[in-house]
């Protein structure tokens, strides 16, 4: 049984998830097969790295992280295309 989770929390989970599948969409732009998949295990292994994470303070400085890394991930993409 899952625990119940606060609304921030649940706002979060939503926040987490929503980046993780932007993330996803942004690897199919990749043309190079084994860059695309070393691209999705590497964002697979962050993602899970902080999967039990709880404090929400910590949640927000991982999720602007995450969104920076992506404006550079996607900067990157395109300049491949």
């Amino acid at each position: 049984m899952k625990p119940n989770l606060s609304f921030q929390q649940f706002i979060q989970r939503r926040q987490v998830i929503g980046m993780y599948r932007k993330y996803m969409r942004l690897t199919q732009r990749i043309a190079d097969k084994t860059a695309r998949r070393e691209t999705r295990e590497w964002v697979r292994g962050d993602f899970d790295r902080y999967k039990h994470e709880t404090d929400t303070k910590r949640i927000e400085v991982l999720l602007a992280q995450a969104s920076r890394q992506y404006k550079e991930l996607e900067s990157g993409v395109f300049s491949m295309l």
